[in-house]
């Protein structure tokens, strides 16, 4: 992982780009806790020598060293998830709630009669009937929403092969808001309203297909391009892949460049030499 940094000005950002940046590096610091206790699992795998290619090396007495200094740090990890914890819960404190859509009072169909000339009285104005569509032309683009949007998805099947340069396809669990949408008939794209900024986290359970060495990559491809600012790929060991199922998990922030235009249709895309089988995969999508 690269280490963070803050955009330039930082000191000129505003009281919500400030919440913002909080509540992404909590997310940071949830990514690499996980970074470490896959570590420490790799380790007492090592030790005991179920990775593939080892082989036992340890006597009873280094298997009890290492297991104490694994419990060690796993308290050390609840420690600072408390932390974090409370952290969230003052940042979601200073979070500025939603404005309420303004009253608009109900207009009289019939104005106020004016004083009518001797005999007279004019009549109300005809009611012009509410459109209820279907409004002819293109679609137009959706309307900001002053509720916070999120969207959960899960993979479109289990074991699902997944060929290199191709988009991954999803099935929607929760939705909420408008800003966040996925449509049946486009299962692997998300469309995201441009000017938000958006944080997203996958999880993914898979192997290779087939054997392959080097590296593979998960990128995070956008369409049409620029209207978030690039985030890094999710890079794993193909090599690792081959020997049994493995657990990728990736956190990113998209912070929009502009906030004029359409949907932005976002899609999961792999970059390998080899596809690969998906056992499970869950992903998440919050605005913030």
């Amino acid at each position: 992982m690269s280490m963070p940094s803050f955009p330039h000005g930082g000191a000129n950002m505003t009281r919500e780009e400030a919440l913002t940046m909080i509540i992404a590096s909590i997310a940071m610091e949830e990514l690499a806790l996980s970074h470490i206790l896959n570590a420490e699992g790799e380790k007492l795998q090592y030790i005991l020598g179920t990775l593939p290619g080892t082989s036992p090396c340890a006597c009873p007495q280094d298997v009890l060293a290492v297991n104490k200094s694994v419990t060690a740090l796993v308290e050390a990890v609840t420690q600072n998830q408390m932390m974090l914890k409370n952290k969230l819960d003052h940042v979601l404190e200073f979070c500025p709630l939603p404005p309420s859509p303004p009253h608009k009072p109900t207009p009289d169909p019939c104005p106020p009669p004016s004083p009518p000339a001797p005999g007279l009285c004019p009549p109300c104005p005809p009611v012009s009937p509410p459109c209820t569509g279907p409004f002819p032309g293109p679609a137009p683009c959706r309307t900001p929403s002053c509720e916070k949007s999120t969207l959960q998805l899960t993979g479109h099947r289990e074991k699902a092969l997944w060929t290199p340069d191709s988009r991954l396809s999803w099935r929607q669990r929760s939705c909420s808001g408008t800003d966040i949408c996925w449509d049946r008939n486009a299962p692997a794209q998300v469309q995201l309203n441009p000017g938000k900024t958006y944080v997203i986290q996958y999880t993914l359970n898979v192997c290779a297909a087939s054997a392959a060495e080097g590296t593979g990559t998960i990128l995070l491809r956008q369409s049409p391009c620029g209207v978030f600012a690039d985030v890094p790929p999710l890079c794993f060991s193909l090599e690792r892949m081959a020997h049994g199922p493995q657990t990728l998990q990736h956190v990113s922030v998209l912070h929009p460049r502009t906030d004029r235009g359409c949907a932005v249709d976002l899609s999961l895309v792999l970059n390998a030499k080899t596809a690969l089988c998906v056992e499970r995969a869950m992903m998440d999508l919050v605005e913030i």
